[in-house]
C-alpha cells in the first residue's frame, strides 16, 4: 500500500514540474466574447507610407463594419517605439494584436510578451521570426519579387544593366521580394546583369538619393526594380534629374502615386498588394478566433500586376488629332511598299494623319526616325524592325515618352510592345518546306536563303523551315544556309556562289521573294535546271514567276492586309478600346494549281 502511495505521489510531483515548464500559449478557441467587448491593437511600421495608410483604413473600415474598437500605432520605422506600442497595448488588455513589424527579428521579444499575457498575435503584410503568431495574412511577397522580375525581364529584351533598390533590412517584405526577384533572374534573365543593390528602406527622400548615387557610377542602366513603389518614383525623380531616358522601372504596392506614374509612362508596371483588403481580412482573422471559430495559419492577399494595359490608360482622342508613325525596314522591297499602301488605305478611311520613316535596312536610321517621331509626339508607333534586338532601346524610348508601340511583320526582343501584327512565319516556314519535301520527293540537296540576321521574321521562317526538314524529310540534305539580306541582288550574288560549289541542287527554299527571283536569276545564267525554287512573301515579280513556271511556289502574307491592321489596331487603342496582344494575318500557299 505504501508502495502505491509513494507511486501516487511521484506522478503528481512530475505532472507539476512539467506544467511549470511548459510555454504559456494562447487557447486555439478562446471563450466567445460579445463583439462589443473586443478591442484590437493594430501596430503599423510607418504611417508615412501611403500604403500602410490605406491597410490602416481597410482595417478601420472591418473593424466599424465588425463593431469592434480598434487602436492604431504607428511605429515610425523604428523598432523601439514599436516595442513600446506593442508593450503599451497589452497594458490596455487589448483583446488582440495586429503587428506590421518594422524588423522581424527585433519585433519577437514583444510577441512574447503578448504570449506570456495570453493575447493572440495576428502579423500582417510582413512576418515575424519567432514568437507565437496565430495566423500571418500578407502576399506572397516572394512570387511578387518574381513577377516583377519577369516583366522586367521582358521589357528590357532579357539583357541590360539592372539595379535593385532593397527595403528596410530585416524585413520579412525585404528579404522574400528580393528573394523572388533575384531567383528569376539568375534562372530566366541570365544575359542581363544585376549591376548595385542598395537599400533605400521602403523611403522616396532614400529612394531618390540612393539612385542619384547610382546613376552616377553606373552610365548605362536598363531597368530599375524597387521592393515598393515610394524608392521607384524617387529613383524616377532622380532620373528625369539626370536626363537619364529609357531606363524601365517596376515597383511593389500598387499605390495611388505609382499607379498614376504607370499612367503618365513614367513606371512601366507595379505589383498590386491591395493593402485595404489586407487590413480588412487582418481584422476579421482576428474577430472570427476572438470568437472561437477556426483560422487559418497563412491568409493569402491576391497579387497582380499593374501595367498601362491592364489599366486601359489611353485617352480616347478625336480621330483627327490622331497621328500615327509607320517605321519600314526598307521601302526597296516591293512588301514593304504593299504594306505601307495597306496602311495609308486605312488611316485615309479613319481620318487620322500616317508619317512613314524608310530606315533602308539601316538599324542606325531607325532609331533616328523612331526618336524624331517621338521629338515630333505622335500619337502612336507601328514599327517593322530592321533588327529585333537592336530596335529595343528606342522602343523603350518610346515607352518611357508614353507612345504605344506596335510591331508589324518583325517582332521586337524588348520593350513594351501594345500589339504584334504579323503571320505566324514559322507555319509559313513549315508550309514552305512541306511543299519543297514533296517536290523534290522527299530527297537530294537543299539551300536556305536566309533573311536579315537579328530579324524575328528570318528566325522564324528559318525555325519552321529547318524543324519540318529534320522531323519530316530525312533523306534530303541542307547543304548550303547563306544569309542574303532579303535582297535581290545579294540572292543572285551568294547563289551564285553555291552554284559553283554544289553540283547538285534538288532545291531551294528562300525566306523571302526578293532573294529567291536573284537565285532564279542566277541559275538561269549558269544553265542550271530542274531546281525546285520556293519563296516567302508572294510580292506581284513572284506570283509572275509562280504563273511563268521559274518559282514552284511562294508564301503568301497580304501585306497589304497586315498595314491595314495595324493601323486600325493602333485607332482602336487610341480611342480607349481593348486590342488582342498579337493580331494574326492569314497565309496562305501560291503555287501554279492555286494562283489566278
Amino acid at each position: 500500500m505504501k508502495r502505491v502511495t509513494w507511486l501516487f505521489h511521484l506522478l503528481v510531483l512530475a505532472a507539476m514540474v512539467l506544467a511549470a515548464c511548459a510555454p504559456a500559449q494562447p487557447a486555439a478557441t478562446p471563450t466567445a466574447a460579445p463583439s462589443g467587448e473586443i478591442t484590437l491593437g493594430l501596430v503599423l511600421s510607418t504611417l508615412n507610407n501611403p500604403f500602410f495608410v490605406t491597410l490602416r483604413d481597410g482595417a478601420q473600415k472591418a473593424a466599424d463594419a465588425a463593431g469592434v474598437k480598434l487602436i492604431v500605432v504607428d511605429a515610425q520605422d523604428d523598432s523601439a517605439k514599436m516595442t513600446a506600442g506593442i508593450e503599451d497595448l497589452i497594458n490596455k488588455k487589448v483583446s488582440a494584436l495586429l503587428i506590421n513589424p518594422t524588423d522581424s527579428d527585433a519585433v519577437v521579444p514583444a510577441i512574447q510578451k503578448a504570449n506570456a499575457a495570453g493575447i493572440p498575435v495576428f502579423t500582417v503584410d510582413r512576418g515575424a521570426n519567432g514568437g507565437q503568431v496565430v495566423s500571418h495574412i500578407a502576399s506572397d511577397n516572394v512570387a511578387g519579387g518574381r513577377m516583377a522580375a519577369e516583366f522586367l525581364c521582358k521589357a528590357i529584351g532579357g539583357k541590360g544593366n539592372v539595379v535593385e533598390l532593397q527595403g528596410i533590412a530585416g524585413t520579412s517584405a525585404a528579404r522574400d521580394r528580393g528573394q523572388g526577384f533575384n531567383e528569376y533572374m539568375s534562372q530566366n534573365c541570365k544575359d542581363a546583369k544585376i549591376v548595385a543593390q542598395q537599400t533605400a528602406d521602403f523611403n522616396r527622400d532614400k529612394g531618390l538619393k540612393v539612385f542619384e548615387n547610382i546613376l552616377q557610377a553606373q552610365p548605362d542602366i536598363a531597368g530599375v526594380f524597387a521592393h515598393n513603389d515610394e524608392m521607384v518614383l524617387g529613383a524616377i525623380q532622380a532620373a528625369e534629374a539626370a536626363g537619364r531616358t529609357g531606363i524601365v522601372f517596376v515597383g511593389f504596392d500598387a499605390i495611388d502615386d505609382a499607379v498614376q506614374a504607370v499612367k503618365d509612362g513614367k513606371l512601366a508596371a507595379t505589383v498590386a498588394q491591395q493593402p485595404a483588403l489586407m487590413g480588412q481580412l487582418a481584422v476579421e482573422t482576428a474577430v472570427k478566433y476572438l470568437k472561437g471559430e477556426k483560422v487559418e495559419s497563412y491568409v493569402p492577399v491576391p497579387l497582380n500586376l499593374v501595367t498601362a494595359e491592364s489599366l486601359g490608360v489611353t485617352p480616347p482622342k478625336p480621330a483627327g488629332e490622331i497621328t500615327l508613325g509607320l517605321v519600314l525596314s526598307t521601302l526597296n522591297n516591293p512588301f514593304f511598299v504593299t504594306l505601307r499602301d495597306g496602311a495609308q488605305k486605312a488611316a485615309d478611311a479613319a481620318g487620322v494623319k500616317l508619317i512613314v520613316v524608310d530606315a533602308q535596312d539601316d538599324s542606325a536610321k531607325m532609331t533616328a526616325g523612331i526618336e524624331d517621331l517621338i521629338n515630333k509626339k505622335v500619337s502612336a508607333l507601328l514599327i517593322n524592325p530592321t533588327d529585333s534586338d537592336a530596335v529595343v532601346p528606342a522602343i523603350q524610348k518610346a515607352n518611357a515618352a508614353g507612345i504605344p508601340v506596335f510591331t508589324v511583320d518583325r517582332g521586337a526582343n524588348g520593350g513594351q510592345v501594345v500589339s504584334h501584327i504579323a503571320s505566324d512565319n514559322v507555319a509559313g516556314g513549315r508550309m514552305a518546306a512541306e511543299f519543297l519535301c514533296k517536290a523534290i520527293g522527299g530527297k537530294g540537296n537543299v539551300v536556305e536563303l536566309q533573311g536579315i540576321a537579328g530579324t524575328s521574321a528570318a528566325r522564324d521562317r528559318g525555325q519552321g523551315f529547318n524543324e519540318y526538314m529534320s522531323q519530316n524529310c530525312k533523306d534530303a540534305k541542307i547543304v548550303a544556309q547563306q544569309t542574303a539580306d532579303f535582297n535581290r541582288d545579294k540572292g543572285l550574288k551568294v547563289f551564285e556562289n553555291i552554284l559553283q560549289a554544289q553540283p547538285d541542287i534538288a532545291g531551294v527554299f528562300a525566306h523571302n521573294d526578293e532573294m529567291v527571283l536573284g537565285a532564279i536569276q542566277a541559275a538561269e545564267a549558269a544553265g542550271r535546271t530542274g531546281i525546285v525554287f520556293v519563296g516567302f512573301d508572294a510580292i506581284d515579280d513572284a506570283v509572275q514567276a509562280v504563273k511563268d513556271g521559274k518559282l514552284a511556289a511562294t508564301v503568301a502574307q497580304q501585306p497589304a492586309l497586315m498595314g491595314q491592321l495595324a493601323v486600325e489596331t493602333a485607332v482602336k487603342y487610341l480611342k480607349g478600346e481593348k486590342v488582342e496582344s498579337y493580331i494574326p494575318v492569314p497565309l496562305s500557299l501560291v503555287t501554279k494549281d492555286t494562283v489566278k
